[in-house]
């Protein structure tokens, strides 16, 4: 299975047709329903129904439910008391028999727990190294930025590759020397710590000369994914990966393409004009912790356009953030959405550059964060968000300026967000 995966991530074409994924997706489920269901407590008397009729799961009772719902006798307790001593010990390699498990704060800040089996593990390396390994006749070394290390991402080293941990909860300044030593052919990290990482190429305090780099764990904007190009002279890939499994990949175009090949991912539109939609996530490879009919919070962007690489597996054009934090502006007509690349397009077209920069929605209110600008700058946002308002047709919130930059949640970068919507959320 593993050898398939990685011939298929890196020479197939995907899916011809949308006819294809959906018999590919009935035939994975009549697998799982016959071989897995049946060895999950939660699931073993619900294998005969249908797959809308399974109930609807969400973090939260995924999380209730965990020991029930796994196949691997998994004891929900002592599978988070193992988790926290790792966070806390910074040592992430205990298993639980041979199996790993992890923790996830999420950018909710709500805990959750994954498990990988060596199967598991094995099959997600063999589609990341299938699909991103620059050469195969070279050795490659990844450098691998993140807040906790894991037996599944530690599945990728082997005897052609060199695979590094970056602890995020370390001093970054302490990682350079070690990066710069390495010279990693591969480099991996979510979209802010790239961005550190290109200004520090681009001001000559490291010399990097990856052949991918690839962004991970954070919504990667626009103006990063150019900031990264210019400092290193490749484009960027993206793994949209949550707790949940791998939700989408960039293609060999550089386009963000659903994993249809593991995954039947339906949709719950939040936004008919936009088809913004939450994904509803069927997992057909993941067999310790069965993920089936499970919402996602995430907001999508589909794209209509068929990609050039041939694969049917739906386009996605931008991933907006999670859902309670898409913004919502009242109109005559209704409230509109308001997505994030608009906010960060009116932020880019400031005559002023700004170091950084966040924006909370807080009901009526629009609270503003400017760090490194002059009181100019605040006056033509003023400006380039009333046109923004006035192109949708809605009434822009009050806006209420700060200095400097808030402290961060869970110490998950958001620049846009939502705290409190008041009802502000289109219905219907």
């Amino acid at each position: 299975m593993s050898l398939t995966a990685f011939l298929q991530s890196r020479y197939g074409s995907g899916f011809a047709t949308r006819g294809a994924v959906e018999a590919h997706h009935n035939a994975a489920f009549r697998r799982f329903r016959a071989n897995v269901m049946p060895r999950s407590p939660f699931y073993r008397d619900m294998a005969a129904l249908p797959l809308e009729q399974l109930p609807r799961v969400d973090k939260a009772m995924l999380m209730q439910n965990f020991s029930a719902i796994n196949t691997s006798g998994i004891d929900r307790d002592e599978a988070m008391q193992i988790a926290l001593k790792a966070e806390t010990s910074r040592d992430f390699s205990p298993l639980i028999g041979d199996v790993s498990v992890g923790l996830s704060t999420g950018t909710s800040g709500q805990r959750g727990l994954f498990l990988a089996t060596p199967g598991e593990r094995r099959l997600w390396a063999a589609t990341m190294l299938g699909r991103y390994w620059p050469e195969l006749w070279r050795r490659q070394r990844v450098a691998f930025f993140m807040r906790a290390d894991n037996a599944l991402y530690r599945s990728m080293s082997n005897a052609v590759v060199r695979f590094e941990f970056f602890d995020l909860m370390a001093s970054f300044d302490d990682h350079l020397d070690r990066l710069d030593a390495l010279k990693p052919s591969v480099l991996i990290a979510p979209a802010q710590v790239l961005a550190v990482l290109a200004r520090h190429q681009i001001e000559k305090w490291i010399s990097l000369s990856p052949r991918r780099i690839i962004s991970v764990a954070e919504t990667l904007s626009p103006d990063e994914a150019a900031l990264i190009e210019r400092a290193f002279g490749i484009r960027v890939d993206q793994v949209y990966q949550a707790t949940e499994g791998v939700l989408a990949m960039t293609c060999r175009h550089g386009n963000l393409h659903l994993n249809e090949r593991w995954l039947r991912i339906d949709r719950d539109v939040i936004d008919a004009e936009t088809g913004a939609f939450c994904p509803i996530i069927h997992d057909f490879t993941r067999e310790s912790l069965p993920i089936l009919n499970y919402r996602l919070n995430d907001v999508l962007i589909p794209q209509a356009e068929r990609c050039p690489c041939g694969c049917a597996s739906q386009r996605i054009a931008r991933i907006e953030g999670r859902e309670d934090d898409v913004l919502w502006w009242r109109a005559p007509t209704g409230n509109r959405m308001i997505t994030s690349e608009a906010i960060r397009t009116t932020f880019a077209c400031l005559p002023q550059s700004l170091s950084d920069y966040r924006v909370i929605q807080r009901g009526g209110s629009l609270h503003i964060w400017l760090d490194g600008a002059e009181k100019e700058a605040e006056t033509a946002l003023e400006r380039g968000l009333g046109l923004l308002a006035a192109s949708m047709g809605c009434r822009l919130p009050i806006l209420v300026f700060h200095k400097g930059l808030p402290p961060e949640e869970n110490g998950k970068r958001r620049r846009i967000r939502v705290e409190s919507d008041l009802g502000l959320k289109q219905v219907g």
